[in-house]
Parts: structure tokens; C-alpha cells; sequence
């Protein structure tokens, strides 16, 4: 998984992409509780094809459902499943959300340095979308510590309020 997440990285980096690390894996660097079973990587929505070429993925396709809508592929990389999102918008009773608005830590991973979504964006996009299962989900995978992951979430939450108005 780590090498994967070595070769995601490079590749994306030498592409000049923007990028960050969403899902498991990032909650994996921060040192969450968690058995990441992919690599979830989150791009501007300008940016999805050229991603998906640097990673060898097909290319991307408009997809949505319960809320979320994004330029979406999946494949793999190094054996390992990567799942590449261009312009992940989660839109529902709580508001809009935007995942390239997240913030995010800058975790050192071998000779680079990989941009993981906060701890508490994956609550936050649940409690917008309403979805409950995703949201018990999130913060069972929430660091031991869970406070400041929660006090962003809330503030997320309050984002996508007012991005809804």
C-alpha cells in the first residue's frame, strides 16, 4: 500500500498536479485506526485526466449519487486499487461541500511530502450529505485524540451551510 502511495505521489508530483490524499490511506499517515484497502486521491476537476494518465488509469467519468458527484476511475496501480477523483462535490440537506476547499496536512512520506485531507473532512461530508452509516464510519476511523478533527469538521460543517445559502 505505502509503495503505492510512493508511486502516486512521484507521479502526480513530476505532473506538476495538485493533489491530495483523502479515504483510509490518509487517515492511515495521520495515524488513524484503520486497514486502508486503496489509495483515494483527490484532484481539481481541471486536473482529472491528466491524473488519470499519469497513474495509467481509464479516464475519468462524471458520476453521482447520494449527494456526491465528481470525474471518477479507479484502477490500479502497482497491484494496489487507486481511486482518483476530479472535482468531488458533496451537495445535500446540510449544504455544499467542495473537496479540493479541504484542509489539509502536509505529512513527511519518505524523500516527499503528501498532502492528506484533515482528520474530521470525511465526517464533514457525511453530516452534509445526511448519511449516517458513512458518518458512524468516519469517526470510528477518527485518531484516539478526536477533538481537533471534530472542531474542523463542525467548522467544515458551517461551510457547507453557507456555501448552501
Amino acid at each position: 500500500m505505502l509503495a503505492t502511495l510512493g508511486a502516486v505521489a512521484a507521479r502526480l508530483d513530476r505532473a506538476g498536479i495538485r493533489w491530495h490524499l483523502a479515504g483510509s490511506t490518509g487517515r492511515l499517515l495521520l495515524g488513524g485506526p484503520v486497514r486502508p484497502s486503496d489509495v483515494d486521491v483527490e484532484v481539481a476537476q481541471s486536473d482529472a485526466t491528466a491524473a488519470a494518465a499519469v497513474l495509467g488509469l481509464p479516464a475519468p467519468v462524471a458520476v453521482q449519487g447520494g449527494g456526491w458527484s465528481s470525474s471518477r476511475t479507479q484502477g490500479q496501480v502497482a497491484g494496489v486499487p487507486v481511486d482518483l477523483s476530479g472535482g468531488l462535490t458533496v451537495r445535500g440537506p446540510g449544504g455544499v461541500l467542495h473537496a479540493m476547499d479541504a484542509d489539509v496536512l502536509a505529512v513527511p512520506f519518505g524523500s516527499a511530502v503528501v498532502q492528506v485531507a484533515r482528520p474530521g473532512e470525511s465526517v464533514a461530508r457525511a453530516v452534509v450529505a445526511a448519511d449516517t452509516t458513512r458518518e458512524q464510519r468516519a469517526r470510528d476511523q477518527l485518531p484516539a485524540d478526536a477533538g481537533d478533527a471534530l472542531r474542523y469538521a463542525k467548522s467544515r460543517i458551517a461551510t457547507a451551510a453557507s456555501a448552501a445559502r
